[in-house]
């Protein structure tokens, strides 16, 4: 039996090896991003696993109340997200939900979520046991969202490796590994709730709340991961209330405020450094201001508004070339009919900066100086920018 059980476990992780050489090989040299070839490149081992192994269906013991808790959390998010987009703005979905839509989007998006579930969960259940064939199938379900948008961005810039990674790598990482664990202690049903509410949304919706692509980024990869950590805490409690009725009600209140708090302290930066709420954050990448704010600091800023006039001697955040600047000012000009410019200066440059500032180019005060948070991303934007 032993035999059997290891002679499979090497025949599911020779199928799965070969598959994720495959999406390797899409990724890096094909480019192909079609529901269609997915779904084949999907549905093709998962078919000849069950034709070797069969298929199980097996309820798992917390089906309906990881199901409920993932639905929960998922409309929640949305609900929230969405009440917030009425203060920020929405934009438009580039897809169009009519027949063409449906028949080209909808439906294809629909079909390669189910086949990659089907595989998750088969595997999930196969590979019982072998940590390998649920590293694989992880990968394998990663590369398909990376091969969905490997045309979306231009791979060839720092900028658009920077943005493919924060959109879309770092997120499906994350929830990957969340639907993996939902799919161990739950089945497929809570994966298929949180896939059509989360993901499907994007060939759906009409309209999405307007964050910008870095906070898009942040709160999708940091989603999965928050709820994977209070649904365990919850499926976890609701084991021990199974076995005994004296849970501790103390200790449960401990993990729900220790839980909010860091909820709360991701939420805040998260607000920061989305660049659409009055106060916004971003790091310090050169030591232009040096020794006011060091390379690697990061600085919180007041965004400017009608009533609010800069004076000389505060510190700038504006635009130029479409880099960020974060310069003190030096001289501002009036040129007639209610406009003035500004000229600026780094603490740390020998010269002013040399040209005017227009007040739609400029973006905000410095209020607040943060020591070295900045470093992780100021060290990562110098790596793709070389």
């Amino acid at each position: 039996m032993l035999r059997k059980y290891k002679k499979s476990h090497l025949i599911i992780n020779i199928v799965l090896s070969l598959l994720l050489v495959f999406m390797v090989l899409n990724i890096l040299i094909f480019k192909n991003a079609s529901y269609e070839f997915l779904i084949a490149t999907i549905l093709i081992p998962t078919i000849l696993l069950i034709a070797i192994f069969g298929y199980e269906k097996k309820s798992r013991r917390f089906k309906y109340e990881l199901a409920f808790y993932v639905f929960f959390y998922s409309a929640l998010f949305l609900v929230v997200t969405y009440i917030i987009g009425l203060f920020t703005g929405f934009t438009s979905n580039v897809y169009r939900l009519n027949s063409t839509g449906i028949i080209h989007n909808v439906i294809p998006y629909l079909l390669l979520i189910i086949v990659s579930e089907v595989l998750r969960y088969d595997i999930s259940r196969k590979g019982d046991g072998s940590t390998l064939s649920y590293v694989l199938v992880t990968l394998i379900l990663i590369l398909v969202d990376l091969s969905l948008f490997i045309t979306t961005y231009d791979l060839s810039t720092g900028d658009g490796q920077i943005k493919y990674i924060c959109a879309v790598i770092m997120p499906s990482l994350f929830k990957n590994i969340a639907l993996l664990y939902f799919t161990k202690r739950g089945g497929m049903l809570s994966t298929l709730i949180y896939r059509i509410l989360l993901d499907l949304k994007l060939v759906v919706v009409p309209i999405f709340p307007n964050f910008g692509i870095y906070f898009d980024s942040i709160i999708y990869t940091l989603l999965p991961a928050i709820m994977m950590f209070i649904i365990h805490f919850q499926l976890k409690a609701y084991k021990v209330e199974e076995n005994d009725t004296t849970i501790s009600k103390k200790s449960l209140l401990v993990r729900y405020i220790i839980m909010f708090t860091i909820l709360s302290m991701v939420l805040f930066v998260n607000i920061l450094v989305s660049n659409v709420f009055k106060y916004s954050m971003i790091a310090i990448g050169s030591g232009s201001m040096t020794p006011k704010i060091n390379k690697g600091d990061a600085i919180v800023y007041k965004r400017l508004d009608k009533k609010t006039e800069p004076e000389i001697g505060q510190i700038l955040v504006f635009k130029k070339d479409d880099k960020m600047i974060v310069h003190r000012i030096i001289e501002i000009v009036d040129i007639g009919n209610n406009e003035k410019v500004y000229y600026t200066k780094g603490d740390a440059n020998d010269s002013p900066d040399g040209y005017p500032i227009e007040r739609k180019s400029a973006l905000g005060i410095v209020k607040y100086r943060i020591r070295y948070i900045g470093i992780p991303s100021v060290m990562l934007g110098e790596l793709f920018n070389k």
